[in-house]
């Protein structure tokens, strides 16, 4: 197993904790079969035998982890005598009190995983809530449910922040790790501090669908992660939402950039601290008001439906079933943090830019025309590396 950490309780009934991390377990494995690798920390980064590494690693069975626990326990634990082990019957059941199961995606440069990751970031905590982490554990909330239920971004101070989504005591992160080329490595993490949360008894022998359930999560995380980190720019559906859209015999207006009322909307239904699965247009309408701290006249419930209709034209919206309650699509996700995005980011600075009247002096080289178009040029490049767009050649 590689280096082992067991603690054992100096009272009755001496409780045993055992420590192993299975990527020694892999290591010895791989090293005993002569198959030669190179591994930093606990990430692999090169091997010669693919199918060997995957076949070490699915040799890391519950009876490998009981049999070695139980071969240092009876070293380690207090001993009986014969007439105290028939009285007692001692024997000790080994259960799963945490479990951490990484995906690592190693990358050929730095370069290009800092820029992804700071995006992700930017873009993960924007979207998490409610939703979105239950979706990435699989798991529904429900009445009873106490537990935490939220994303943070951890250790920004540090320099090497960490995206947390946590689900009761459980959590999955997202962060880079580093060898002696700089950080190179994209970790996908989940840890499981009590294995009910995902449905799994704790009991040693369900090992296998605890990691069937954290690969699922793993997989669920970067899968959510490519999906907003896909460009939508390119593909002319940026461009397709500001176009008219006829539904049946009705025409509805397309999405524009500079309407206030639908980026609220939009940015109360992506907002962590108010993210729900589902909602009627009343509970939104409430959301919205609260949010912004407007009053009934200012947003009537009929204009929070026409805007709803607008967003459903446009695919970003979906009806449950026959019920009068509403979701955010998939595409609606991708495509309103983009406009979203793009309206407090974009428009928003370079609005302020040219009404803001303690601008410096026009270049004397220049006209005013000239100086104004290059100030916004300037801004535009600046903002558009902050939100992750390509400049036009």
């Amino acid at each position: 197993m590689g280096p082992m950490s067991l603690r054992v309780a100096s009272y009755f009934p001496f409780n045993v904790t055992c420590y192993l991390n299975g990527h020694s377990f892999v290591a010895q494995e791989l090293t005993r079969a002569g198959v030669r690798f190179r591994k930093d920390d606990n990430a692999f980064l090169g091997v010669a035998d693919v199918a060997a590494l995957q076949a070490a690693a699915d040799r890391l069975s519950a009876a490998v982890v009981q049999r070695r626990c139980a071969y240092w326990v009876r070293r380690l634990v207090p001993t009986f005598s014969p007439a105290e082990r028939t009285a007692l019957g001692p024997g000790y059941r080994y259960s799963m009190a945490q479990m951490e199961l990484a995906t690592d995606i190693v990358f050929k440069r730095s370069a290009p995983l800092k820029a992804l990751f700071q995006r992700a970031c930017e873009l993960g905590v924007l979207v998490g809530g409610a939703e979105r982490t239950t979706h990435l554990f699989g798991r529904r909330i429900n009445r009873r449910y106490q537990g935490k239920l939220q994303t943070v971004l951890d250790q920004r101070e540090t320099g090497h922040p960490v995206l947390r989504w946590y689900y009761e005591t459980s959590f999955a992160k997202l962060y880079t790790r580093g060898d002696q080329h700089g950080d190179r490595i994209l970790r996908n993490e989940t840890c499981s501090n009590d294995t009910r949360h995902f449905g799994i008894r704790r009991r040693l022998e369900n090992l296998p669908f605890l990691r069937e359930k954290l690969a699922a999560t793993n997989e669920r995380c970067l899968a959510l992660q490519a999906e907003l980190l896909a460009s939508t720019v390119d593909s002319g559906q940026l461009a397709a939402l500001a176009r008219p859209t006829v539904v049946g015999q009705r025409r509805i207006p397309g999405l524009k950039l500079h309407d206030d009322r639908l980026i609220r909307v939009l940015e109360t239904l992506l907002h962590p601290a108010a993210f729900a699965p589902d909602w009627t247009t009343r509970q939104l309408h409430t959301r919205i008001l609260a949010r912004h701290q407007l009053a009934e006249p200012d947003y009537r419930l009929s204009q929070l439906r026409y805007d709803l209709a607008k967003l459903r034209a446009k695919g970003l919206v979906e009806r449950i079933g026959a019920t009068r309650r509403y979701r955010l699509t998939p595409l609606g996700l991708k495509l309103g943090v983009l406009l979203v995005k793009l309206r407090i980011r974009l428009l928003g600075p370079l609005a302020t830019l040219v009404t803001n009247s303690s601008r410096r002096p026009p270049s004397p080289h220049h006209n005013s025309v000239e100086t104004a178009f290059r100030e916004i040029d300037t801004a535009l490049d600046h903002l558009s590396d902050a939100i992750g767009l390509q400049h036009a050649a």
